[in-house]
């Protein structure tokens, strides 16, 4: 066995370099065109199905948006006339025995109201159906009596409902007059005597068209067999391109052959579902691949012919090939060849020569950054002379005041100077809990000051508290807009500020109230908001918070029973060893 070895050797050996590169380039050639067809066709395949599947998930997010925001609409209609006190009034009134002219009077202003909500496009109807014997119950048009939808199914449903409101599925109603019958999707929800609470005053139902749903829906088929569904809890078919669809229970489809992709729609137990068979997909790349398997075979052909040229000229294109190589080795990055051809020497060619730019440019880029980065720190150093040289300004000030015995001008410089060393905090931006209450106790002897003392203020801080650190600077912006927009607003231009701080839940919890103005609920929500346009001192607040604690920390803004405003800053216990975090 060992002798055959020699020997196989030893004939492999006598066979000329050009015969063995030949043999080698053949096989090399077939094996590659077999690899490559393998690997382009499963790519392809792969890819195709990319495409399909992220297509389907883009269609179904931006209808889902779409339906959202119209049911959402909807929503605030309801919301609207739900809250509705002069509307709620007259349903009160409508079991009582009151005189018909007034009755007469109920009826118009109710319609008026609806007719007034019914101003978005969504909306094609809204319906009221009040629990009360007044004679605007026989309307029977835009009014009904509540017996009427009493026995439903839908009704029970609707009263056992745990969200805002109960959307029905596709049902057909029949309007009369020009509008005739209609297929509609109905969100219903109760009218109580006192908010959520109370007896029950009357079913307000708004009507949105399901071509409206339609519409939506044909914006999302990619494909010609492709189906796609509006769902309602039970599985149902709320709509569809086809209106035959509709109330159908749409089965399960084997993953196997079908695409498939769902999306729930906010706010509701809708969801929208999409599936497309997979033979429709890959019938469409059985053409392409059959061009794409001539295609190799034709370059097979070609590669083959060209091989037995390549090896004649190979021996003579290697040793500057190798010559090149020893010149990178010994990092001489300008040493390059002129490449003649396109094949593999050519393109190996080519690469050695960009790589020679690309490690010339590399250490001229490393060069630069490094040039760069102390040129920053020189900056840097530079930016912390300005404030440091400013403090110790302030201590000349304070001391020069008190030589000269003006204490209050010493007290105010020097607490100045306390307010700027703990903002600055030597550039760390965790601090102690003691050093950010002490910070905004200056802050707030320096406003009243300069207010003429008609700013009180106290400090409530629990004892385990004292020994844990926070962010810097998160007090001091809130407490300024309690003073310029909350007391300052007031016509006494006086008024009381209270911080506390205590643990609850595992986190530090800061209350900052005042005794100002307060502030319209669009107002507060406009503060909690994630708004560019809060004001640069309480969104760089929250834009701290959420670098370091991302959404374990936060601020809310809340409105006091009597007056002025809370606002709530939470920061996790754990803080000695936190880092930012995108």
């Amino acid at each position: 066995m060992m002798k055959q070895k020699v020997v196989f050797r030893e004939k492999i050996s006598r066979i000329r370099i050009k015969t063995k590169l030949m043999i080698i380039f053949m096989a090399l050639i077939f094996i590659t065109v077999g690899l490559v067809s393998m690997i382009i066709y499963q790519n392809t395949i792969r890819i195709l199905e990319n495409r399909v599947e992220q297509s389907m998930e883009r269609a179904i997010n931006q209808a889902n948006s779409f339906l959202s925001y119209k049911l959402s609409n909807v929503k605030d209609v309801s919301s609207i006339l739900f809250m509705n006190q002069e509307l709620n009034v007259m349903l009160n009134r409508g079991s009582q025995d009151i005189p018909l002219k007034n009755q007469i009077d109920d009826y118009n202003k109710i319609l008026q109201i609806l007719r007034s909500a019914q101003n978005s496009r969504e909306i094609y109807s809204i319906r009221l159906y009040a629990n009360a014997t007044s004679i605007y119950t026989r309307d029977n048009s835009t009014l009904f009596a509540l017996s009427t939808i009493q026995q439903d199914a839908w009704y029970k449903e609707m009263l056992n409902n745990s969200e805002g409101i109960y959307c029905r599925s596709t049902y057909e109603y029949d309007y009369y007059g020009e509008r005739g019958k209609q297929n509609i999707v109905s969100c219903v929800r109760p009218l109580y005597t006192n908010g959520f609470n109370g007896a029950l005053l009357a079913v307000l139902s708004i009507d949105i068209l399901e071509d409206t749903f339609q519409q939506i829906i044909k914006e999302t088929q990619i494909t010609s067999t492709g189906k796609v569904y509006l769902l309602d809890k039970s599985n149902h078919i709320i709509s569809s391109i086809d209106p035959s669809d509709i109330g159908q229970s749409v089965e399960s489809v084997d993953m196997k052959t079908h695409f498939l992709t769902s999306k729930r729609i906010d706010g509701t137990s809708w969801q929208l579902v999409a599936h497309i068979p997979k033979e429709e997909i890959y019938s469409e790349s059985r053409q392409w691949t059959y061009q794409l398997l001539i295609l190799l075979i034709v370059v097979s052909f070609f590669g083959v012919i060209l091989a037995v040229a390549f090896s004649e000229g190979l021996t003579r294109r290697i040793k500057p090939l190798l010559e090149q190589i020893k010149q990178i080795e010994l990092e001489n990055w300008d040493s390059n060849n002129l490449v003649t051809s396109h094949d593999e020497i050519g393109v190996l060619q080519s690469h050695l020569n960009r790589m020679s730019v690309s490690m010339r440019k590399m250490i001229q880029e490393k060069y630069q950054i490094e040039t760069e980065k102390k040129t920053a720190q020189l900056q840097a150093l530079h930016a912390q002379i300005n404030p440091h040289f400013l403090y110790n300004t302030l201590d000349l000030i304070h001391w020069m005041a008190l030589e000269k015995g003006a204490s209050e001008i010493s007290d105010v410089a020097g607490q100045l100077s306390q307010f700027f060393r703990i903002s600055l905090s030597q550039g760390r931006d965790i601090i102690p809990i003691t050093d950010e209450l002490a910070h905004v106790r200056m802050y707030l002897d320096i406003q009243n000051r300069r207010f003429g003392g008609q700013i009180e203020y106290s400090v409530h801080v629990e004892p385990e508290v004292v020994k844990l650190n926070t962010v810097k600077l998160i007090l001091q912006p809130v407490v300024e807009n309690s003073i310029l927009h909350g007391i300052r607003e007031k016509r006494d231009k006086s008024g009381e500020i209270q911080i506390k701080c205590f643990i609850e839940e595992n986190k530090v919890v800061f209350v900052v109230e005042d005794n100002g103005v307060g502030m319209t609920k669009d107002k507060l929500d406009h503060l909690n908001s994630d708004s560019l346009e809060t004001g640069y001192g309480i969104r760089n607040v929250k834009d701290k918070l959420r670098l370091y604690f991302g959404t374990e920390a936060g601020v809310k803004y809340e409105a006091r029973e009597h007056q002025g405003i809370r606002v709530r800053i939470t920061i996790p216990v754990a803080i000695d060893n936190v880092n930012p975090s995108g």
